[in-house]
């Protein structure tokens, strides 16, 4: 029997457009909480989750909340969103040009800012999957990032990182990685 692994993206956050935030710990409002609770009732169509993984952000348990009991919710440091380092909560107007270029050019390896990079992302959620897919549990719940989401894409359709942003991950949206062995796997984009 295969897993069930459901992906998914937290809400929107309060902060406003033009700040850098990864791993600072902002909070979705009541309304996007309620519009990603409801998409995601929509897509899970009553699927009974052993077990939900989140990341340890407020944005992502919240949301897991809404769909899985206290006892079943699991927070993962491998679920966190990318650390920008200094660029953190920085408006990206006052981020030197020079930096910004240089993140741009190679996002993949740079850590201009002090913080991680995509690679280090993908590094932390392939751990992540490696782990999860050895448990005995079959239906499962993770509510993490976009950034975490798009790694973990590129590692399983073979893609370029740059490619990968290519995929349209918006907050509340969900894709399906039907898990068999590291072989074989399907994902659904629901």
């Amino acid at each position: 029997m295969p897993k069930r692994i459901y992906f998914m993206r937290h809400p929107k956050t309060e902060v406003p457009q033009g700040i850098c935030y990864g791993i600072s710990d902002v909070k979705p409002s009541e309304q996007s909480l309620a519009k990603a609770i409801q998409k995601g009732h929509s897509k899970f169509q009553g699927v009974d989750f052993d077990i939900c993984f989140t990341s340890p952000l407020t944005r992502c348990t919240l949301l897991a909340a809404a769909f899985v009991p206290a006892e079943k919710i699991v927070r993962s440091r491998y679920l966190r969103e990318i650390d920008f380092g200094k660029w953190e909560m920085m408006p990206w107007a006052d981020i030197a040009p020079e930096e910004q270029q240089a993140w741009g050019e190679d996002f993949i390896r740079c850590k201009v800012h002090g913080g991680e990079n995509f690679l280090d992302v993908q590094k932390r959620v392939l751990t992540f999957l490696a782990q999860v897919t050895q448990t005995g549990y079959n239906n499962i719940l993770v509510v993490t990032h976009a950034g975490l989401l798009r790694a973990l894409l590129a590692h399983l359709l073979e893609a370029s990182p740059r490619k990968i942003f290519a995929i349209h991950i918006d907050y509340g949206d969900v894709f399906c990685l039907e898990w068999h062995n590291s072989e074989y796997y399907k994902v659904k984009y629901l």
